[in-house]
C-alpha cells in the first residue's frame, strides 16, 4: 500500500466502512485521518481506509464517513475507491451527522480489500483556546463503525499538519499525549498511532497551537464549550435522561398516591422523545421539575393543613356566635397542636386538671373530678364551673393514663370527634363571616390588652381572655415586648400553684427536680409556643385521620387503560397472526448503528 507522506508511514491506518445489510462482515485493518487547520479557522480532512470485505459477506457499496458538525457542503468533498473517483456523496441515512458515499460499480467484494480516500474540508474547527489566550485549539475523533459488523483490530493514526513556521516545542497536546512529534521540509506533523485497536468508538485528540497563524478563530465561553460538549456526548445525556425519569417518577407517584402507572407511562414515552429532539429540553428538564416539585409540595401540604370536614355552609345563614375557644380555633383551621393546648390551658383554667410537670407539659385530673362522667357533672356544678361535653373524652383518656406526658397519649380519636362536633355545630351558617367574627374578637382583646397600663389591672384582663389572646398567631410577640419592658405575666394555674393572688410573689415549689412553674410562667410565650409545637408534631391533621395525603388519585385511569388492553388483547387473540409487526420492529433495531 503507498502512503500520502514519508512521516504517514509512521501511523498507518485504515478506515472501514459497515453494512446495511444484515449480511455485512468486514474488517478495518487500517485507517488514517490526516487535519489540516486553515486560518479561516476550517479545516481539511483526508481519511484514508483500508477496507476488508469478509468471505461470504455482502459486498461493501456504501461507506458513512461521519463529520464534526452539520455545518458541511458536499460541494467540498471528493472520494475515491482504489483510485477510482466517486461522485455520488450523499447526507447519510444511517448516521446523525456525516455523508454516504456510494461506491457503484466499484463495490468491494467479499474476500477482497479496497483502499477508500475521501477528503472534506470542514469550517469551524479551529476554536480560541480557553487556558490560553495566545493559543488557538482543535479536538477531533476518526469516524467510527458499527461493532456488530466490525471484525478484526486495526492499526489506526491520526495527523494534524501546522505551518513549519510554528515550531513543535510550541504544539501542546489535549486529551491525550502524542505519539510523534514530526518536521517536515514546509510543515510540522504531530501524531497519535494505535497499533491494533478497533474503530467502533471515538478516538478522541486535541491539539493547541499559537494562534498567530490564524486569521480568526471560533471564540467560545466555558458556557458554550460545556453545552457543545451536552449536545454531542450521547452517552452523557442518556445517563442524564434515565435520572430525570427516576426522578419524574418519584415526584409523579408521590403526586398521585401510587396511582396513573399508564399515565406515567404515556408521559415518560414523551419526555424519552423531547429529549431526543431538543438536547435543550433535557438540560433544562431538571430545573423544570424541580419547580413543578416544589409547587406541587406547597399546595399538596396546603391541602393537608385544611382538615375541617365538609360544611352546609349557608351564605345568608350568618354568624355562630357562642363558640368556646377550641372550636373557634378548630373552624379557622389553627394547628391541631394549638387546638389541643387551648383546650388543655381552658380546662387548667377550670381546675378541672392540674400541671404537674412543665417539662415535658403533664397533667392529671384534680381529685374531685376522678370517677364517671355524671360524678364529674356533679362536681362541677358543685364547684361552679361546665365541663363542656367536647372536654370529657380528653378527661376520660388524662384519667385512663394518669403521670403520662401529654406528647405521649394517643389523642388522636378525641381530636377528631371535636373538629367533627364543631363542624357540625357550623352546619347552617355562614363559615367565612364566622371566621371574621371570631378574628375581630381577638383583634379586638388585643387592642384592649395593649391600653391597659395599670398591672393588676392588665393581670386580671388577661386571666379572663388569655385564650382568646393566644388565638392569635403573633400573640407571643407581645407577651415577649412586655417581658423586656418588666412585667412577667404568669398564668392563673401557676400562680394558684405558688400560692397566692395576681401579685404573689413567693416562689413556687419545684416540680420532679425540673424548672419551677414560676420560672416557666416567668416565660409564658416561649414556654406555652413550645408545649403547642410538641404536641404538633404527635398531631396532624393526616393522621389524625381527617385529611388525606393530598395528590390526585388516577386509579381510575388505570383500570380503563387495563380494560382497554384486555379488549384488544381478545382481539388479537382470535383473529390469527398478530407477532409479525414485532419481530419487523425487531429487525429495523437490529439494523441501526455506525456507518457502511
Amino acid at each position: 500500500m503507498k502512503y500520502f507522506v514519508p512521516a504517514v508511514a509512521l501511523v498507518m491506518m485504515l478506515g472501514c466502512g459497515s453494512a446495511v445489510a444484515q449480511n455485512y462482515s468486514f474488517a478495518v485493518p487500517e485507517m488514517i485521518l490526516e487535519v489540516t487547520p486553515h486560518p479561516d479557522a476550517s479545516a481539511t480532512l483526508q481519511y484514508t481506509i483500508k477496507f476488508h470485505c469478509d468471505a461470504g459477506a455482502d459486498p461493501i457499496d456504501v461507506v458513512d464517513v461521519g463529520l464534526p458538525h452539520k455545518n458541511y457542503d458536499i460541494g467540498n468533498m471528493t472520494a475515491t475507491i482504489n483510485g477510482h473517483r466517486l461522485s455520488d456523496i450523499r447526507p447519510s441515512e444511517y448516521i446523525d451527522i456525516g455523508v454516504e458515499v456510494h461506491l457503484g460499480e466499484y463495490a468491494i467484494q467479499p474476500g477482497e480489500d479496497g483502499i477508500f480516500q475521501f477528503s472534506a474540508v470542514m469550517p469551524d474547527l479551529v476554536y480560541q483556546d480557553t487556558t490560553r489566550a495566545d493559543y488557538a485549539s482543535l479536538q477531533i475523533t476518526p469516524t467510527w463503525f458499527d461493532s456488530d459488523l466490525l471484525s478484526g483490530t486495526t492499526k489506526l493514526g491520526i495527523v494534524v499538519y501546522l505551518p513549519e513556521s510554528i515550531k513543535l516545542d510550541e504544539i501542546l497536546y489535549q486529551n491525550r499525549e502524542f505519539t510523534h512529534k514530526v518536521s517536515l521540509q514546509d510543515k510540522s506533523a504531530v501524531a497519535w498511532v494505535f497499533p491494533a485497536t478497533t474503530v467502533d468508538k471515538p478516538h478522541k485528540v486535541g491539539v493547541a497551537f499559537p494562534k498567530r497563524i490564524m486569521a480568526r478563530v471560533v471564540h467560545m465561553t466555558r458556557l458554550g464549550l460545556a453545552w457543545k460538549w451536552w449536545k454531542e456526548t450521547p452517552g452523557a445525556r442518556t445517563v442524564w435522561a434515565i435520572f430525570l425519569l427516576v426522578l419524574f417518577g418519584v415526584y409523579f407517584f408521590r403526586t398521585t398516591k401510587g396511582t396513573g402507572v399508564t399515565v406515567y407511562i404515556v408521559l415518560a414515552v414523551a419526555m424519552i422523545i423531547a429529549f431526543a429532539v431538543s438536547p435543550a429540553a433535557e438540560a433544562l428538564a431538571l430545573p423544570v421539575l424541580l419547580l413543578l416539585w416544589w409547587v406541587t409540595g406547597k399546595r399538596l401540604a396546603a391541602r393537608r393543613r385544611s382538615y375541617l370536614p365538609a360544611i352546609a355552609s349557608v351564605e345568608a345563614g350568618g354568624i355562630k356566635r357562642g363558640l368556646t375557644v377550641p372550636e373557634a380555633a378548630v373552624i379557622m383551621e389553627l394547628p391541631l397542636g394549638k387546638v389541643l393546648t387551648l383546650l388543655l390551658f381552658g380546662m387548667l383554667k377550670k381546675g378541672l386538671i392540674r400541671q404537674t410537670d412543665d417539662d415535658p407539659f403533664t397533667v392529671e385530673l384534680n381529685e374531685d373530678y376522678i370517677g364517671t362522667r355524671s360524678e364529674r357533672q356533679k362536681a362541677a356544678r358543685k364547684n361552679g364551673t361546665v365541663i363542656r361535653g367536647y372536654e370529657q373524652p380528653f378527661l376520660d383518656k388524662l384519667q385512663e393514663n394518669p403521670g403520662v406526658p401529654i406528647a405521649k397519649l394517643d389523642l388522636r380519636k378525641e381530636m377528631r370527634e371535636l373538629v367533627k362536633r364543631t363542624a357540625k355545630r357550623m352546619a347552617g351558617f355562614n363559615l367565612e363571616q364566622t371566621r371574621d367574627y371570631y378574628r375581630s374578637i381577638v383583634a379586638g382583646a388585643w387592642a384592649q390588652a395593649r391600653n391597659i397600663g395599670e398591672v393588676g389591672a392588665r393581670t386580671k384582663f388577661l386571666d379572663e381572655n388569655l385564650l382568646w389572646l393566644m388565638l392569635d398567631e403573633n400573640y407571643d410577640e407581645e407577651f415577649v415586648r412586655w417581658r423586656s419592658s418588666g412585667y412577667h405575666y404568669r398564668p392563673v394555674w401557676v400562680r394558684s400553684s405558688a400560692g397566692g393572688g395576681a401579685g404573689a410573689a413567693q416562689p413556687a415549689p419545684a416540680v420532679g427536680g425540673r424548672t419551677s412553674l414560676r420560672d416557666v410562667a416567668a416565660s409564658f410565650a416561649g414556654w406555652s409556643e413550645n408545649v403547642t409545637n410538641h404536641l404538633a408534631s404527635t398531631l396532624d391533621p393526616v393522621s389524625v385521620g381527617l385529611t388525606e395525603t393530598g395528590g390526585i388519585d388516577l386509579s381510575g385511569v388505570d383500570r380503563v387503560t387495563l380494560k382497554m388492553l384486555e379488549t384488544m388483547m381478545e382481539s388479537s387473540g382470535s383473529g390469527g397472526g398478530g407477532g409479525c409487526a414485532c419481530a419487523g420492529c425487531a429487525c429495523a433495531c437490529a439494523c441501526a448503528g455506525g456507518g457502511r
